[in-house]
């Protein structure tokens, strides 16, 4: 999250859904998917996150089948 344009302070300030938000807004979407798995406190739903999470920074990119996988644990975190 190295490259994101906010300063600590404007982070402490937020809730968590508006940094979640945030996340998404910034394109994040593969590490909203890791923190939302930690709050859900799942351990399957944490190693999955983290899995998709690594292919995306391995791959460069988000192949569909993997956005896929991610759309089916956000399902089920849902649950």
């Amino acid at each position: 999250m190295a490259y994101w344009n906010n300063s600590a302070t404007e982070i402490d300030k937020m809730t968590v859904q508006q940094f979640l938000d945030k996340l998404t807004d910034e394109n994040w979407h593969s590490e909203r998917a890791v923190i939302e798995a930690i709050i859900d406190g799942r351990e399957e739903h944490m190693r999955t996150a983290m899995l998709i999470w690594l292919m995306h920074m391995n791959y460069g990119h988000m192949p569909y089948a993997l956005s896929e996988l991610r759309n089916e644990l956000y399902k089920e975190m849902e649950e």
